[in-house]
């Protein structure tokens, strides 16, 4: 299965420095993993943010906390923490959660978005 999605994300932080967003500053995701009929084995979620700013990075893995919000229902809220492997590349951050940093409080955001 593979769900390609967008929230709004309302909150970043590099390396524990608040990166500015504008007020309607949107990530792109896309969830994939195998349904198993009772859960998901194998789950990824990758991410696109587009900046607005470049940020200063010396290539180590950083320690993100990302709040997203559901565009349609601005109640539906999630924060995670990802420490890992990203790319940036013209004012642009991609990374990829794997498994063992995928919650299923994550899972069940991007999941809720497609309703």
């Amino acid at each position: 299965m593979k769900i390609q999605t967008s929230a709004e994300i309302t909150s970043l932080t590099w390396d524990g420095q608040d990166i500015d967003l504008n007020e309607s500053h949107n990530i792109d995701l896309e969830f994939s993993a195998i349904d198993t009929g009772g859960g998901f084995k194998d789950p990824m979620l990758d991410f696109s943010i587009p900046l607005e700013q470049p940020i200063e990075w010396d290539g180590s893995q950083p320690n993100l906390r990302i709040t997203l919000k559901a565009p349609n229902s601005k109640d539906k809220e999630v924060s995670f923490s990802f420490h890992g492997e990203v790319t940036v590349s013209n004012q642009q951050v991609n990374g990829r959660i794997k498994e063992d940093q995928l919650s299923r409080d994550v899972i069940g955001f991007v999941l809720n978005l497609l309703r």
